[in-house]
């Protein structure tokens, strides 16, 4: 029997990234190879439930066709068999990683979107992106936390340097700021964007906006 070490699982909106907007059920794993300062999930750093793939499943709302793994890091941990449970079952799946570690070539293609979080000096972690980027390209995402517009300056290096599509390139505002300097800071980020012609998007987190600072997505 498969298990996994489970922070939470529960529904919302999915507040970020490419498949913002749409109702997703969250299974957030425990642990994390990364300490990320901005991190808005610490609790799952090193607080989980071992639970069963069966077990899972069961708290998944079957009505919800997308199902977000996210983490700490969820590839920590082997989650094939409980993506493939979830595709048998009809749910879309996507990802979220910060990308320190490459998935196998069939976890590779069995998850329908990616969304793949590489870290920049901003975090303060040693950090190196070992997610292929050449391998699949229609359903990966990289996106970006950003402090301030110097970070973008970081970001156009990385992105050249890994070679990443532009265009799958996602920049989002540091969702711990306070509520006044967090939407001062999308303002900047958004007009940064269309002044210098960057060939980037730009969304803020839905739950962030909805909510304040510091809340998770439910």
């Amino acid at each position: 029997m498969n298990f996994l070490l489970v922070s939470e699982i529960f529904s919302s909106i999915q507040g970020e990234g490419e498949v913002i907007g749409i109702p997703s059920n969250f299974i957030r794993l425990a642990g994390c190879n990364l300490r990320c300062i901005y991190c808005d999930t610490k609790y799952s750093w090193n607080h989980g439930v071992k639970i069963s793939v069966d077990q899972i499943i069961k708290q998944v709302d079957d009505s919800i066709k997308l199902v977000t793994i996210t983490g700490g890091e969820p590839l920590l941990q082997d989650i094939h068999p409980l993506v493939t449970r979830l595709k048998q079952l009809g749910h879309i799946i996507c990802v979220e990683t910060n990308g320190t570690i490459a998935p196998n070539e069939s976890l590779l293609q069995l998850v329908d979107y990616w969304s793949v979080s590489p870290k920049l000096s901003n975090a303060l972690v040693k950090y190196k992106l070992r997610f292929p980027v050449e391998k699949v390209r229609d359903n990966i995402w990289y996106k970006f936390v950003v402090c301030n517009l110097t970070d973008i300056e970081e970001i156009k290096k990385f992105v050249r340097a890994c070679r990443i599509p532009p265009d799958k390139v996602i920049l989002q505002p540091n969702g711990l700021l306070s509520d006044e300097k967090y939407f001062d800071l999308a303002k900047l980020v958004f007009e940064y964007i269309i002044t210098q012609k960057l060939p980037f998007r730009f969304i803020p987190q839905v739950h962030r906006i909805i909510w304040g600072r510091g809340v998770r997505k439910k």
